[in-house]
Parts: C-alpha cells; structure tokens; sequence
C-alpha cells in the first residue's frame, strides 16, 4: 500500500472533477489518499481554506500529484523537495516539460509509477538565499527553512524548479544590479532585471531573454540579463557547485520572483544568492522521453510529433 497525496487547484472544474474521480479509486485498490486544495483557489472560489500548506502535509508520502496547470505543479515542488517525495504533473492542455501525462492517462500511469514501473528523473532546483533588507510578498509564503543542507539551520530560502528573477518594481525605469561569481566580481547590469535558470527553466524565461538552452539533466545553471542597457548581452552557464551572489545598487528596488511567483521586494544593498541545491526534485516521467523531441515541440509550439 502506498501513500499518495493529491494537491488539486479546485479553480479549474477538469482539474476537481479528476481530483474526485481519481481519489477514491486510489483508495479502492487499497492506497490511502490525502486530498490538499490551494488556498488561492479557495479564496477564489468563496470557500475558506482549511489551512497554509507546507511540507509537513507531505510528510511519509510516496507520491505527490500535481492537478491543475503549471501553477499548480509550481506550488507542489518546494513542498514535494522539503518532504523528499516524487512529484508527479497532470497536464491540462500545456505543453511542458514536467506536465507530461494527460488526464485520461493518469489511472494507468498511477498504476505503473505505484507498481515501480515508471521511470523517475532527478532535476536540479536552485536554493535562493536573500542577505539584507527583504519585504515578503503579501500572501502565499513558499519560502522553506534551512535544515542545514540546501542552506544553514533556520535560515529562509527558496526552492527554484525553472527560475529566480531579480527585476525591476518602476515600469519604464530600470534597475542596477550588481553580479559576482564566487564571490569574484563580474558584472554590473542597468537592465530590467537577472535571471539564473535551472536546465528544466532555461526553455522557459531565460530562453525569452536569449538564454541558451541546457539539457535538463546537466548538472548547471546560466545567468541571464533581462534587457540589459550598454551591458554585455551574453548569457553565463555555470557548474553546479558554483555559486552567484546578485546585490542590488543604489537608486531603486528590485523584486524577487521564483517560479514566476514573487517573492518580495529587495532593498538596494540587499544580496540574494543563487546555488544548486546539493539534492535534485524526483519527477516521475512515465513517458521516459528524450530531450529532443519534447525540445522541438517547445520550439515550435506543440507542432512536433
């Protein structure tokens, strides 16, 4: 018998309708099941959410579900990462990387993955650190406490499956940045913001403000300018065990965004530093695919066979 918790966006009717479909037939083959609903959507919806969610409602799990959209499957990874558990994405009409299992495909794919029939792959998440003057966003908190692994005891970071921003707050106004590799000196930016991506995110944001694109399994991370002004253009990659420090210059604040959900502001002389975690996220990927073909279909917006 297996433990499966399901995280479902209760938003979107596909996404609930699966969720109470797929939730008792897991329990009827004598798997215990644990239905988790995002608090954003039950605020949307008028319900009240029956509590925050955190890493400790994936604790002795053998499988997260992701049901929703990418958002979804965003919210799942730092919790899935903290509690060690496999990740598992539904996807609901976008073509992705991690999304790879269709809805009418997900009974027998659980049976496969519950049976240790599907493959599971390991990705590398960046841990985000933030030295200084920090104003969290209002709302949904994804930050994770330091357990003297990815980050020092008690210490606030953040998990990154695709990326971490530092971008401008005024519209039309850039914002200086300062980068060191290291702790060595590298560039200064006048842009509208830096970005470091994982190999799974440089498809995605960083592929926008021409990043390269990295196999999702090499063990790396680039940096990226965002527009940058009268600067170096080029994209950095670097090794995993490498570390970026971005500190933002006098003159205006910055915002961090992971994962495309903000973090909070940042103060002009505030550090946030970037590393790969030294654990990879496990997402399950019943497909066992390579890297080209779901490539070319990105590129070319699902047109790929």
């Amino acid at each position: 018998m297996a433990t499966v918790v399901i995280l479902v966006n209760p938003a979107r009717k596909e996404a609930a309708a699966l969720a109470d479909g797929v939730a008792p037939w897991l329990a009827s083959a004598g798997h215990a099941v644990d239905v988790l609903r995002l608090a954003d959507a039950d605020r949307a919806a008028g319900r009240v959410p029956a509590g925050d969610l955190s890493a400790a409602d994936l604790r002795g799990a053998d499988l997260a579900l992701s049901l929703g959209g990418d958002g979804t499957f965003l919210r799942l990874v730092p919790l899935a990462y903290a509690a060690g558990v496999p990740v598992l994405g539904v996807n609901f009409g976008r073509l992705g990387y991690l999304l790879e299992v269709e809805p009418d495909q997900l009974e027998d794919v659980l049976s496969r993955t519950l049976d240790g029939g599907v493959p599971v792959e390991e990705r590398a998440v960046l841990a985000v650190t933030v030295d200084g003057s920090f104003t969290p966003a209002p709302g949904d908190d994804r930050s994770l406490q330091g357990d003297g692994t990815a980050c020092p005891v008690g210490e606030r970071w953040w998990v990154a499956l695709n990326e971490m921003v530092l971008e401008k707050t005024v519209p039309g106004h850039m914002v200086s940045l300062s980068t060191a590799v290291d702790d060595e000196e590298f560039l200064e930016y006048k842009a509208d913001g830096v970005l470091i991506a994982t190999p799974t995110g440089s498809t995605a944001y960083n592929l926008s403000a021409g990043g390269p694109v990295l196999s999702p399994r090499l063990p790396a991370m680039v940096l990226t300018p965002v527009a940058p002004h009268l600067a170096v253009d080029r994209s950095l990659v670097l090794r995993a065990d490498q570390t970026v420090t971005v500190t933002v210059l006098p003159g205006r604040p910055a915002v961090l965004v992971v994962d495309g959900r903000e973090a909070g502001r940042v103060e002009p002389g505030t550090r946030v530093t970037c590393r790969v975690a030294p654990e990879p996220l496990r997402v399950v990927c019943p497909r066992g695919r390579g890297f080209a073909r779901p490539l070319r279909a990105a590129l070319t917006h699902g047109r790929a066979p």
